[in-house]
């Protein structure tokens, strides 16, 4: 018996042994198990941070978003913060409104009943701004307006232009742009407003002196002194003397200034062009010897004199923020003069276009990328010019490529706002 009791101990204690020893193997081998499963999430992460964007260095991220356009810039603003941060830095914003290619600006018609239901989308200018001002009553201040009209954006690539909706709508009219921004004149409902297309950032300005259409200008520029924006309203009073009144975006109040002497202008209705730190109007329809042109800094007016006598169809425009005045020389030759000094009225002949064809009645309309635009005021057709080709094209227009008030306004898609933001280094971003 003794015998047998020896045997069953030494029988339990071989069955513990490989138990424990079982265990053990297990323990060990959910061990490396684990250690494995660690390993190969460190390599998982190790070649995700190898391939993401989010860790490239900040210059090439900064290179590739430069790039982008307005559309997918709006969108890749939402990826994530430090791109949030990059994409809405002002040093950003000014890189990639330096980049962006000029278009033109228009109002096409259509009645608010097809507006209201053919798309969600559009952005009701007087309709999201009434309501936070009047209340209840907004409706009796649209009411009597029957034509709601759309502003669209047109491109223009190798010789074919392409329109855009910018899904904005208004009651009222362009009056001019700057940086992407839009000044709508809205004085039969509201006061003038600021907005820009893309990011519907916009501001109501109080309402200016009342006047008719032809009685009145509006300049929208950019002070390079302060950095603010600004909006100048010149208005004929009921004596027939030039008043000038200018308000700051962001202030409340129109600030009065002298006005031009008397008798140096006697058409309105048309917007200054603004280009060499200052506004220019053309004072009269043609036959003029000097345009008014006021500092956008010091607001003072001054005569400067053209470099000839203008024509009906000679015009100016901004060509890279210089002053140029285009002209008719012949029948088949345009020159452009460029300002070089303000102050002195000295003007440059830059450029001498001479075609096979007719140039006359060619208005000049914008210029972007070392081309200037034109339009034929008889057929309304527009041209570019290739100052590097020196060549001259018609450019096949699309359909609903015509304004239905107003004319085309050159126009630089953005997200630039009037509201000072910050210029972080890169580094820093």
């Amino acid at each position: 018996m003794q015998k047998m009791a020896k045997v069953d101990c030494s029988s339990t204690a071989a069955n513990l042994l490989q138990v424990v020893q079982a265990r053990q193997f297990m323990k060990e081998e959910q061990r490396k198990k684990e250690e494995m499963e660690k390993r190969e999430m460190k390599k998982e992460e190790k070649d995700g941070k190898r391939y993401s964007m989010l860790d490239l260095p900040k210059d090439c991220i900064y290179r590739t978003l430069i790039k982008l356009p307005i559309e997918s810039l709006r969108r890749s603003s939402l990826v994530c913060k430090p791109w949030y941060k990059m994409i809405n830095n002002s040093i950003f914003i000014q890189d990639h409104l330096r980049r962006s290619e000029m278009g033109l600006i228009f109002l096409s018609k259509s009645t608010t009943k097809e507006t209201d239901h053919s798309d969600k989308n559009v952005f009701h200018v007087e309709k999201h701004y009434l309501p936070r001002k009047v209340g209840a009553n907004w409706k009796s201040r649209i009411d009597q307006y029957e034509l709601e009209l759309n502003l669209q954006f047109m491109e223009i690539k190798d010789g074919k232009s392409m329109v855009k909706s910018l899904k904005l709508s208004s009651y009222g009219k362009i009056q001019a742009a700057c940086n992407g921004m839009v000044l709508l004149d809205n004085s039969r409902i509201c006061g003038p407003i600021v907005i820009n297309p893309v990011t519907r950032e916009y501001t109501a300005l109080c309402q200016g002196t009342k006047v008719p259409p032809q009685d009145e200008s509006y300049g929208f520029g950019l002070s390079d002194r302060t950095g603010k924006y600004k909006v100048v309203h010149l208005f004929r009073d009921y004596l027939r003397y030039i008043g000038c009144e200018i308000v700051e975006i962001g202030s409340h109040t129109w600030k009065a200034v002298n006005g031009p002497s008397f008798g140096l202008i006697s058409q309105l209705g048309k917007s200054p062009v603004v280009a060499s730190g200052a506004f220019h109007w053309t004072p009269h329809i043609e036959y003029n010897k000097y345009i008014v042109s006021m500092g956008i800094d010091d607001e003072k007016f001054r005569k400067t004199q053209l470099p000839k006598t203008s024509g009906a169809y000679d015009g100016l425009v901004d060509m890279d923020g210089f002053l140029s005045f285009v002209t008719h020389s012949s029948y088949n030759q345009l020159d452009v003069w460029i300002l070089e000094d303000l102050d002195a009225s000295k003007w440059i002949l830059k450029h001498r276009i001479v075609i096979a064809g007719l140039t006359l009645c060619m208005d000049p309309v914008g210029y972007s990328s070392n081309k200037l635009v034109l339009k034929r005021s008889i057929n309304k057709m527009l041209f570019t010019y290739d100052f590097e080709q020196k060549e001259m094209k018609e450019i096949e227009m699309s359909e609903g490529c015509s304004p239905y008030v107003g004319s085309y306004v050159p126009h630089f898609n953005s997200i630039v706002s009037w509201k000072n933001r910050i210029g972080h280094r890169l580094e820093d971003v």
